[in-house]
């Protein structure tokens, strides 16, 4: 068996694995069951799972991954939709709250307040 891929995360994993199960390639999943136990970062040959699949099947395994991690990358939201824009008070009064009580409570951004309004 050879290294076909090692996923990101518990959904890729999965994902893949239905994939090619829909397609009916073995496949072998090293430190499936103990990668979970493992907490923290990654560690190849530790904990870090890797999908291996048989020589005779490499090729159409790695044509059916590598759709996968095309179209899961074009459906991607841009980060910019998502980061939020505090006003300069509002960054000045969370390290204020955080140095004088210990909390860190982030105030609405720009944004959620125009939604809010609208």
């Amino acid at each position: 068996m050879i290294k076909l891929y090692s996923p990101l995360n518990e959904v890729d994993l999965a994902l893949l694995r239905s994939i090619l199960e829909g397609d009916d390639i073995p496949f072998f999943v090293h430190n499936d069951h103990f990668g979970s136990l493992r907490i923290g970062p990654a560690i190849k040959l530790y904990n870090a799972k890797t999908i291996m699949v048989r020589e005779e099947d490499y090729s159409r395994a790695s044509e059916l991954v590598s759709d996968y991690l095309n179209n899961t990358e074009s459906q991607k939201p841009d980060n910019n939709e998502f980061q939020s824009e505090y006003s300069l008070f509002d960054k000045v009064r969370v390290i204020i709250e955080t140095i004088l009580f210990g909390w860190t409570v982030p105030a609405k951004s720009k944004k959620q307040r125009q939604l809010e309004e609208d």
